[in-house]
């Protein structure tokens, strides 16, 4: 019985041992942990941002730490997320008892890089740049660095299983992910992985399944031979929405050809972005660049595989120039665009307002706001059936229209209750749509429409939809604002931001 027990183990040690997937992983793992010490640093931030609701109010300062990789002797790469909202920085590096100050030097939220300079003066010595590389092995062992603030450094392990296009925690845009599973940690703000001795991406998301998210070596790359020629505008964002495109039906009406089975349907075309100066509604994009795409937006990368037609403008930079191959009309035709992107504060919902206070101007108590993703997401979990469906209506088909005509979404928020505001108390997440018979195009014209009519005694603002006209006696107005701004403790009550 105990040699029988001793030849299952036996047996069981070579399946073990010549499993082809583990013999991949361990032989593509180095130690290089005492390399990594060199390269590697502790990032202390605290931060702030703003409260929503009341946004002529801080939140109250937090503190968080990330880690960073030396990219240059005194430049350290990270993610936006870890810095977005930033009030302070200070970077401890292995062997060095002291923090060394440091500041943003280059942040794209929509890549979710951020490049942040030491101070020379500070550091012992400078650091040993890492050099990201392209090379992807799929199914690859992966070990990953991290130093704590203890100035310990640690490493993890987990499998390079595949890539994905998907929104990052920070942006709009979706970008190229590579996906690593069976993690030994949690990671998500900015550890450092690498296949063997080579440095692959660095962390932005993790859950609890251990799966995490790297932002690849090819974006950081990109990223950072942008900032080296001095004028950094990012990479392109995509200026429509598509739909699949499997209805036979569809593709008949479409005028078709039975053997064009390729393709995919152009759903919507925003004001912003890369293509919306040439697209149309019910174009079919067959292919960008030469890249024939499936009914579903997919093509084939040679690398990676099949990936969604996203990273065929997100990965170009600003200026470069996009060729698409439609089928409009009942026939082929071929349109060249420059690549664009645009600024979340261009959008008409933007969808974030990192690094600035909410833009409002309170009058009378009635708190005018510009609507932004931010504002609705304070709902919480669900928010989407908690908020008002007019405005939700803006955020999901309007965000990426702006207009000449239509900059922003001014909401009258809520009302602070007060003795010039009786009979409104109730009002609140209405849009305004005219003050003082001006039609409002952004946040900033209120203050114009606030000195037309100078022979009123009233301001009267007017709302979408059927929601009362309010009125606001102009020679309450001074003392009321005073008594709002004393009770309510509002420092200042306009905050527009130029």
């Amino acid at each position: 019985m105990r040699k029988q027990t001793v030849l299952i183990f036996i047996l069981l040690g070579v399946v073990v041992t010549f499993c082809p997937h583990l013999n991949a992983g361990e032989n593509s793992r180095v130690d290089i942990t005492e390399a990594m010490k060199q390269s590697i640093v502790y990032l202390k931030t605290s931060f702030y941002g703003y409260d929503q609701g009341q946004p002529w109010e801080h939140k109250n300062l937090s503190e968080n730490w990330a880690c960073a990789c030396a990219v240059g002797e005194y430049e350290v790469l990270t993610t936006a997320w870890n810095v977005a909202n930033i009030a302070s920085i200070k970077a401890l590096r292995y062997g060095q008892n002291g923090f060394v100050n440091a500041k943003i030097k280059i942040i794209d939220y929509e890549s979710n890089l951020c490049l942040i300079e030491l101070d020379r003066n500070s550091i012992s010595k400078p650091l040993n740049p890492l050099v990201f590389t392209e090379d992807y092995q799929k199914g690859a062992g992966v070990n990953l660095y991290w130093l704590s603030s203890g100035n310990h450094l640690y490493s993890g392990r987990g499998y390079l299983d595949h890539t994905r296009i998907e929104k990052t925690n920070i942006s709009y845009e979706k970008r190229l992910l590579y996906v690593v599973t069976n993690t030994s940690h949690r990671t998500s703000i900015g550890q450092v992985y690498c296949v063997g001795s080579e440095p692959i991406g660095i962390a932005c998301w993790s859950n609890n399944n251990k799966e995490a998210r790297l932002i690849p070596a090819e974006i950081i790359n990109k990223f950072l031979a942008e900032v080296v020629d001095g004028n950094y505008e990012g990479f392109g964002a995509v200026g429509f929405e598509i739909s699949r495109l499997l209805d036979p039906v569809m593709r008949s009406f479409l005028k078709m050809p039975p053997s064009l089975k390729t393709g995919v349907y152009v759903s919507d075309v925003y004001n912003v972005g890369s293509g919306s100066d040439v697209l149309k509604t019910s174009d079919v994009i067959l292919a960008i660049d030469r890249n024939t795409l499936n009914s579903y937006g997919r093509f084939t990368h040679p690398k990676y595989g099949r990936l969604f037609f996203n990273h065929l403008i997100t990965s170009k930079a600003v200026g470069d120039t996009v060729v698409f191959e439609l089928w409009r009309d009942g026939e082929k035709i071929q349109l060249q665009s420059k690549v664009k992107n645009f600024k979340a504060s261009e959008m008409l919902v933007p969808y974030h307002e990192y690094d600035q206070q909410p833009e409002y101007i309170i009058t009378g108590g009635f708190v005018l706001q510009k609507l932004t993703r931010e504002y609705l997401i304070q709902w919480g979990d669900d928010w989407v059936g908690k908020v008002s469906p007019h405005l939700y209506h803006y955020y999901r088909d309007l965000a990426f229209k702006p207009t000449d005509e239509r900059k922003d979404i001014v909401i009258l928020s809520y009302v602070l209750p007060a003795n010039i505001n009786l009979g409104y108390k109730d009002l609140r997440q209405i849009i305004v749509k005219k003050f003082n018979g001006m039609t409002i195009r952004s946040i900033a014209d209120i203050l114009v429409a606030q000195k037309l009519n100078p022979d009123s005694k009233y301001d009267v603002i007017e709302f979408e939809l059927d929601n009362p006209v309010v009125v606001i006696d102009r020679n309450q107005l001074p003392a009321a604002n005073m008594l709002i701004s004393r009770n309510y403790g509002i420092r200042k009550l306009v905050n527009i931001n130029q």
